[in-house]
């Protein structure tokens, strides 16, 4: 076999592998995507997750013969499953926070007789629950809705 001959053979050999290896496929890939975890650096504070429990609601008793939520300004309290009353005794005159109609109690809560301080109840459950003061009875009532 003749020198040119054979140099014309590894040459074309050299191409056909050459094209062998090239990707001819013009279908695209998709790209690997990462997403980077956050971390916490070492030595950082851990966060602290948000209190559990629900919200608080205020509701003055008093002055006067009134039960006003500071919120919505009457003495209806709309709030949500999980979340407390809180009844602050703004007046020196004796009054109480006492679940039921006028005048029976249904035995939820009852603050008992005070003219200062404060009392709390948290809500559970869904409803509408009536109270009253037990010195002044009809004169003196509210009502706590309880959504989900």
């Amino acid at each position: 076999m003749k020198l040119s001959t054979l140099f014309a053979l590894c040459a074309g050999l050299a191409l056909l592998t050459a094209a062998g290896c090239h990707n001819d496929n013009s279908s695209p890939t998709a790209p690997i995507m990462v997403t980077p975890q956050p971390t916490t650096p070492p030595g950082a504070p851990t966060p602290t997750p948000p209190p559990s429990g629900g919200a608080t609601r205020i509701v003055n008793v008093g002055p006067g013969m009134v039960f006003t939520d500071t919120q919505g300004g009457g003495s209806t309290s709309t709030i949500k499953a999980g979340d407390t009353i809180q009844w602050v005794f703004m007046d020196s005159i004796a009054h109480s926070t006492t679940s039921g109609n006028c005048c029976t109690p249904s035995g939820l809560w009852d603050s008992g007789v005070k003219s200062s301080g404060s009392f709390s109840h948290k809500f559970s459950q869904t409803g509408t629950f009536p109270y009253f003061c037990t010195v002044h009875g009809a004169l003196m009532t509210g009502t706590v809705t309880v959504n989900p």
